[in-house]
Parts: C-alpha cells; structure tokens; sequence
C-alpha cells in the first residue's frame, strides 16, 4: 500500500476559500463590529446615565410600587362625584369612611367630614390612597382660607379648630399608634405641605429640614427601595436653592438629589413599573437633579429619555423648556422653573396621586 505525500496532503485540507466565502467572513466580521458597536454605545450611554445597580431579590411590594393599578380604581371611586358609581362597589369599611368624608365635607360639613376620613384611615393606617386624600382635602381647605384671610387683610390668620395642625397632628398621632413607612411617608408629605403654604425660608427651611429626617428613617431602617420614601427625598434636595447653606448642607452634598432619584429610576426600570407619565417624571426630575451637579450633557440626556416616554403636551412642553436654556444660565433658570412648580398648588407636588395615574 502507498501513502499520499504528507506535504500533498496538508495542501489539500487547507485550500484557499473561495471569493464567495472570502465575502461571507468579511460580512461576518462587518455584522460582529457593528454589533460590537451598539454594545459599546449602549454601555457608555448607561455609563453616562449613571444609574445604580438593584438588588436581584427587589419585590414591587417593597419598592411600593404593587397593586398601582388597584390604587387608581380606589382613587377614582373616593372622587367620584356620582352618587353611586361602578368603582365603589366593594369598597372596605376604611375607603368607605373616606368617601363618605369627602362627600360630607363636599356638602359643607367640613368638621364632620374630616373626622370620618380619620376614622377610615386608622382602619387601614398603610393604605396610601386613602391617607393621600386626607391630605389633599386638608391641603385644599387650608389653601382656601389663607386665601380668604389675604382678601380680607388679616395679618395673623387663624385657622379653625378642624383645620389647626392638620394633617401634621393627625399623621403624628398616626404614626406613634402605628409606625410604618406608609405613615412617616405622609407625616413628611404633611411637613412640605406647610412648607408649600407657608414659602418664607424661616418656615420652609425647617420643613423640609422635618421631611427628610423623617424619610431618611424610613429609608435607613428596613425600606431602602421604598421609591415614595426615595422619590420624597429627592424632591426635598432637588428643591433647595443652591446657594443658600440648610442646616443639613454638610450632611447631604450637591448630588443627593440625584443619588435618591437615580434609584428610584433604576427602581422603576427593573420592573417597568407605572405609566408613561410616571416614569418620564422620574426621569424629568433626575435630568433636573444633575443640572444641580453640573453634569449638564447627563441632564440632558435624562431630559430626552423623558420626552421619549411621554407625549402629555405639559411635560413635552417643559422638556422644551429646559433644551433652551443655555449652559451659563441652566441653573438659575431651573430654579426658578422648580419655584413656578412649588407655587402650583391647585395640584401640589405632595399629591401622591401621580404615582397610580
């Protein structure tokens, strides 16, 4: 038996592909570097976005942001001007009593009413919905009468027995009964809402001061993925002038406004979790929050995230806004875009509401 040339032999298991083939790697190495590509562009993007990691064992319940669904139908059925409607069928005996205060107090008996609405939400303490309503009740009611105290020029106004403290005294009493993170969150809400009606600094400083000690707790003690208790925080932050030095300035540093609210959108992004509005808010005020840090491009970016995820014309509209300001002007004019939403009180910034609409 004769054996090939080993020589031959190699030659004939590695010939030279053919053209077609030559093609085929060079669209093969042309298809794997643009892949390559978009995978470094989308890396140095979320590098430029900055946001931070989250814990793989992160629930929607401890990240307050389960049933949202189920809240918006409870919302919507507490506000309801019918007297019977569809959504209130089934309601508990807590959302029940807050209905029934929101009517009475609709029907002028507001002492009344406000009580009722006490008693539901001591019924079910945690529920957000019916504490939020509370609120906003109280919040408009007092909005009314300093309203009317201006018209009249009454220097030192006084409130009535049923408005006096509220809901500061009840969401204290609240939460030593029964303290949760549902409770301190709207013992803070209730602090900046003073603050929203009372905007001089000797009142506004300590308010704010009150809210974030209160959310801090929240956050520090069991509930660091609550995004209310983030969210919260981060507006504190967000909204305090820039040059002015807060009792707690060597605390909290120019990027903690960003630190809440870049969690909160990681947050939100692991579970896609909320509406369009919801999320390109969060993404809104994270861009506003890095225009406090000087990132500006970073701002941006979050700015143009936000105009992508919602067509509502206010948000389009203030997203314009912000593109048009120029870099040696942006913080100045931010604040004083931060300070119109502050005085817009027919829907205050506290109204948790935008979270499940």
């Amino acid at each position: 038996m004769s054996y090939a040339d080993p020589m031959i032999t190699t030659d004939r298991q590695t010939p030279s592909p053919p053209p077609a083939r030559r093609l085929s790697r060079k669209l093969l190495w042309l298809c794997a570097f643009a892949f390559a590509a978009l995978v470094a562009i989308a890396w140095l993007r979320t590098g430029m976005l900055d946001l931070p990691s989250v814990p793989r064992g992160l629930t929607l319940d401890s990240a307050g942001l389960a049933s949202l669904d189920e809240m918006k139908k409870l919302n919507a059925a507490l506000w309801s001007t019918s007297p019977q409607p569809k959504s209130s069928a089934g309601l508990s005996k807590a959302a029940a009593l807050v209905r029934r205060g929101i009517i009475t107090q609709r029907n002028g008996d507001t002492p009344t009413g406000l009580e009722q609405m006490r008693q539901g939400i001591r019924l079910e303490p945690d529920n957000l919905v019916l504490a939020n309503a509370y609120r906003m009740v109280v919040f408009g009611l007092r909005r009314e009468f300093l309203a009317g105290a201006r018209r009249d020029s009454v220097l030192t106004p006084k409130f009535p027995p049923e408005l006096d403290r509220q809901p500061i005294s009840f969401f204290e009493e609240l939460d030593l009964r029964h303290s949760t993170r549902e409770t301190k969150l709207h013992l803070a809400c209730a602090w900046v809402d003073e603050m929203l009606l009372f905007p001089p600094l000797e009142i506004k400083a300590p308010a704010s001061v009150q809210a974030v000690d209160l959310l801090t707790r929240v956050l520090e003690k069991g509930s660091p993925d609550y995004v209310p208790a983030l969210f919260a925080r981060g507006l504190n932050h967000l909204h305090r002038p820039s040059r002015l030095v807060w009792p707690e300035s060597a605390k909290t540093g120019p990027d903690a406004a960003a630190r809440d609210l870049s969690r909160c959108v990681a947050i939100g992004r692991r579970f896609h979790a909320g509406s369009p509005r919801l999320q390109a808010t969060l993404a809104l005020s994270l861009g506003d929050a890095y225009v406090k840090t000087g990132r500006l491009s970073v701002a941006r970016s979050w700015w143009q995230v936000a105009q992508n995820l919602c067509r509502d014309p206010d948000l389009q509209a203030a997203i314009r806004r912000r593109y048009a300001w120029q870099n040696e002007e942006i913080l100045d004019r931010l604040e004083e875009e931060l300070d119109q939403a502050r005085n817009e009180l027919d829907h205050p910034m506290t109204d948790l509401a935008f979270m499940w609409n």
